[in-house]
């Protein structure tokens, strides 16, 4: 019975997904809180850098060896621990924001100490306080498990300020909240129920020979890139949406400090897309769980160069710091040996890397052109001009995924993404074949 188990996890981490291997997987997980509850009287930071960090990349480099490569999880761990151990002196500047009644005495931070900019957001809730990184050793424990999980660093102050370092607190009840959830995974496996059925039926998403360019069997006088990148970005989108619900229903029940009804929604607005295009699909619109642990290398390698902030040098490494770290992160959903015959795992990881680090590419062209948009007059402002402006964003937009998702198509299907039916029941299956189960 054991060798069977262990037969079929080594089958699971070797051809389908990348996972622990050996004890060296997990020891980041528990360096990573030991380190930031020493308090700076122990070791400063630099300190606490020397101390921790190698231990952390030997333990990561080990289980890449014994795993055969990379893996989400340990890498995400890796890029974290790197940021809040070395990059960001977590322990003296960054403070977690509380929005309770009453704060407790030890660590009540008054507003007229915080400042001016801070006090005059419209969300900053009246009785908001700010707790520093605390003395006592049990405070801290609370204090830096909390930071360790907030990858979005949602109700974290971290200097030098930004805006975007405090999301809008979410205005949901609970009750409302998993309304809103229901909703959109109802939706989500709606989506992800007509995504696959279609991609069953389509030759390409099933034959790794066929290119995404050739003859779709039901529209054969039609460009079938345009559907088949559709399919591709539901593919993604759908078990995202989908999952994030039904994992954060259940978490309704916690305290309201860390009920998901108190924080953001996973995903943002739509209207980010033709607001901004690719900046707005990325920045705004995607689920931000690693723009902090990506991003903030960036901003350090910048602020260490001596640029501010919001500086244009601050925002170009920030850009090649998310997309870079992302795609390499990225990298470790493919496992050491795929499924695709004589394809090898660096090749697959190759493509995902690629379709994040090409999005550098469209977001600077983006910006090229918004420059000269702006210089013009065209498109700026409300009106039918503003609507055209919109309108020829969604096509850019539109037509840069049909271009660069197609990387992820290849990687999908040298995965076997697309061969078999994630879903209990389908009603696409009901309504075309008669039956609820594929």
């Amino acid at each position: 019975m054991a060798s069977t188990l262990h037969d079929s996890y080594q089958r699971l981490v070797t051809h389908y997904t990348p996972g622990p291997n050996s004890v060296s997987y997990f020891i980041p997980l528990l360096l990573l809180p030991t380190a930031l509850l020493i308090p700076p009287s122990i070791l400063s930071h630099s300190q606490l850098s020397y101390t921790f960090l190698p231990l952390i990349y030997a333990c990561f480099l080990h289980s890449c060896f014994y795993g055969g490569g990379l893996d989400v999880i340990s890498a995400n761990v890796v890029v974290w621990s790197t940021v809040l151990i070395a990059l960001e002196d977590v322990r003296g500047t960054y403070k977690r924001i509380h929005h309770p009644q009453q704060p407790p005495e030890h660590t009540i931070t008054p507003l007229q100490e915080v400042a001016p900019s801070l006090r005059t957001l419209k969300w900053l809730p009246p009785r908001t306080w700010e707790e520093p990184y605390p003395s006592r050793f049990l405070p801290r424990i609370p204090w830096v498990l909390s930071l360790i999980t907030s990858l979005r660093l949602i109700n974290w102050s971290m200097p030098p300020y930004s805006r975007d370092a405090l999301p809008p607190l979410s205005p949901l009840t609970r009750a409302s909240y998993l309304r809103h959830a229901l909703l959109i995974a109802l939706t989500s496996y709606l989506l992800l129920d007509t995504a696959v059925f279609a991609a069953l039926h389509d030759p390409y998403f099933t034959t790794r020979s066929l290119s995404i360019l050739s003859p779709h069997p039901s529209f054969p006088s039609m460009s079938p890139l345009p559907l088949r990148a559709l399919l591709l970005a539901l593919h993604i989108y759908a078990p995202i949406t989908l999952g994030g619900a039904l994992f954060t229903t259940p978490l309704l029940l916690l305290p309201a400090p860390y009920s998901p009804h108190t924080h953001p929604m996973f995903f943002g607005p739509v209207a980010a897309i033709p607001a901004r295009g690719l900046r707005g699909l990325w920045g705004a619109f995607w689920h931000q769980t690693m723009r902090y642990p990506t991003s903030l290398p960036g901003r350090g390698l910048a602020r260490r160069l001596g640029y501010g902030p919001h500086s244009k040098v601050d925002y170009t490494l920030r850009v090649l710091s998310a997309f870079g770290l992302s795609g390499w992160i990225h990298g470790g959903l493919v496992p050491p040996e795929p499924l695709g015959e004589g394809v090898s795992a660096w090749r697959v990881r190759g493509a995902v890397m690629g379709f994040f680090w090409v999005q550098v590419v469209g977001i600077g062209v983006e910006v090229g052109v918004e420059k000269v948009v702006r210089r013009t007059g065209w498109g700026v402002g409300g009106g039918w001009m503003g609507v055209v402006r919109k309108a020829g964003v969604l096509l850019w937009v539109a037509g840069w995924l049909c271009g660069t998702l197609p990387l992820l198509g290849w990687a999908g299907k040298e995965l076997g993404w697309f061969g078999r039916y994630p879903l209990p029941v389908s009603v696409w299956v009901k309504g075309m074949e008669g039956r609820w189960v594929p």
